[in-house]
């Protein structure tokens, strides 16, 4: 890479990380005066507050500044197409409904795509103060600290986290087949419900693995290229490249990847008992 492009994804870094941890000191701020009239329903199962919008907007501010030529894809406005030229995909409250519920696991998370690819990821929990965030040719760190996916290597033995399709109810039963199977093979299963923080918690070794059958590209990128820069392995559910429009996503650490693959097909194709 040239050096104007590594100085590019370098302020691209700064920026990210900056824009998650200011946003999410004003979620954390904001939730303790969060009223029900601040809170709105914008699809069957699918939240959306004041404190999304107004998080979003003060992302949107800083990028727009700082990247006035870049595109912007979020979730509460939209915007841009995954295989813009240079794209900044924004979650700005990942983890609502536990955010309305003041459920202390939610976050923002920003990344930063060139032509698909994404090569710079910033997640913060402001609950605990923790920011991960990584450069795909330099490292993934959490509060500065390099961090790495675990070292599990016995499924039987596996921490593992999902999401449900909760605003997909077709896929419901497909879906509730997987967890059942991965609950049986694996130590393990947690739903937390911010796709994103579950994502950063594969990369630094608290849970081995994450599956969740369809996420939204704001959900999934920062953290997917966290779990990748750490050592892990990152697909879709059918085992092919990850990409920010490939619906759903399976991280885990290497050893993991391929078993936890295998469950879910299996359970995907198990024939239904007659009664």
């Amino acid at each position: 890479m040239s050096m104007s492009w590594q100085v590019r994804l370098a302020k691209a870094l700064q920026v990210a990380s900056e824009c998650a941890r200011d946003a999410g000191k004003f979620v954390l701020h904001e939730m303790h005066s969060l009223r029900p009239e601040d809170v709105a329903q914008k699809a069957p199962r699918d939240l959306v507050t004041r404190v999304d919008r107004a998080s979003e907007e003060m992302i949107l501010g800083r990028l727009r500044k700082e990247f006035p030529d870049d595109m912007m894809l979020c979730e509460e406005s939209g915007g841009g197409s995954p295989q813009d030229e240079h794209l900044w995909i924004v979650d700005p409250l990942d983890g609502t409904r536990n955010f309305v519920h003041r459920y202390p696991f939610f976050c923002v998370s920003i990344a930063h795509a060139v032509n698909g690819r994404v090569e710079v990821g910033a997640i913060y929990d402001p609950t605990h103060d923790e920011l991960f965030a990584c450069k795909r040719d330099e490292g993934v760190w959490l509060n500065g600290a390099p961090i790495g996916v675990s070292t599990c290597a016995d499924f039987g033995q596996a921490f593992v986290c999902t999401g449900f399709p909760a605003r997909f109810q077709s896929e419901m039963d497909e879906y509730l087949k997987q967890f059942s199977a991965v609950a049986r093979a694996a130590a393990g299963i947690r739903r937390s419900g911010s796709a994103a923080l579950d994502l950063a918690y594969v990369a630094c070794g608290r849970f081995d693995a994450y599956f969740e059958p369809r996420l939204a590209p704001w959900a999934m990128a920062a953290g997917g290229l966290l779990v990748e820069v750490a050592g892990g392995t990152v697909t879709d559910l059918d085992g092919r490249p990850w990409s920010l429009d490939g619906g759903g996503i399976l991280a885990a650490n290497a050893d993991l990847h391929a078993p936890l693959l295998t469950v879910l097909r299996t359970a995907s194709a198990a024939v239904p008992v007659a009664n």
